[in-house]
């Protein structure tokens, strides 16, 4: 990015989502790539705008069964306890839970703190079933893999925002854009994307992209989760 479009950029990780999200809120990054419902959440105040998502895929949440047990179908799940990975997870959680709510299957919530606890406690016979998201399900390790199913996918919904705070200058935000949106033409940038579970590279994205999430009432979903 440097050399190419004159960018000089610092990657600076955070301790913790909590961290993460309260830096967010002091406006402490000048980029971010953040989940759909951090976009929406931080787009309105300090007002980070949109510059790129992937392309061509949306993100997608799925339930998750263990492959012995009895659950063959999602209406079998109705009145049954599933397990997400806290309340705030877009792809396992949010996405899954809102996605039954519109579809009438009432469930009941019960949460573990990652996605790999939640695949570990139905593999363990904990609970029947269980929300994570299609690329750590696809990433877990044989053992586990093998002994789980996937029995439904929600719908998909806009996927993770790379996002700029209101300082950073139009011209900066145009060259991170381009080079972003051209990282598929060379093998090294494109050996990259699967390391961020991108597939078809990234394009041009604007603030309003994420209408489908704003249409969430994250408040009413989780105060409905709580026991």
């Amino acid at each position: 990015l440097r050399a190419e479009h004159d960018l000089d950029l610092k990657f600076e990780p955070a301790s913790s989502q909590l961290d993460f999200e309260l830096k967010l809120a002091r406006g402490y990054y000048d980029l971010a790539y953040i989940n759909p419902i951090q976009f929406v959440n931080f787009n309105r105040q300090p007002g980070y705008k949109a510059i790129a998502k992937r392309k061509a895929q949306p993100i997608r949440g799925v339930i998750v069964v263990n492959k012995q047990g009895p659950i063959k179908t999602l209406a079998e799940l109705r009145g049954q306890t599933l397990v997400f990975p806290g309340l705030l997870d877009f792809p396992a959680s949010i996405a899954p839970r809102e996605s039954l709510q519109r579809l009438k299957v009432a469930i009941k919530p019960a949460y573990l703190r990652t996605q790999t606890e939640v695949y570990q406690a139905i593999v363990d016979g904990q609970y029947l079933a269980g929300g994570g998201s299609i690329e750590s399900f696809e990433g877990l390790p044989p053992e586990l893999h093998t002994r789980l199913r996937v029995i439904w996918q929600t719908p998909g919904y806009t996927p993770h925002a790379f996002a700029a705070h209101p300082r950073v200058s139009f011209f900066s935000i145009r060259k991170l854009q381009k080079a972003l949106i051209g990282i598929t033409k060379k093998p090294a940038g494109k050996k990259l994307l699967p390391n961020i579970f991108v597939e078809n590279g990234f394009e041009a994205a604007g603030n309003n992209d994420w209408h489908d999430i704003r249409l969430i009432n994250l408040k009413q979903l989780n105060d409905e989760a709580m026991p």
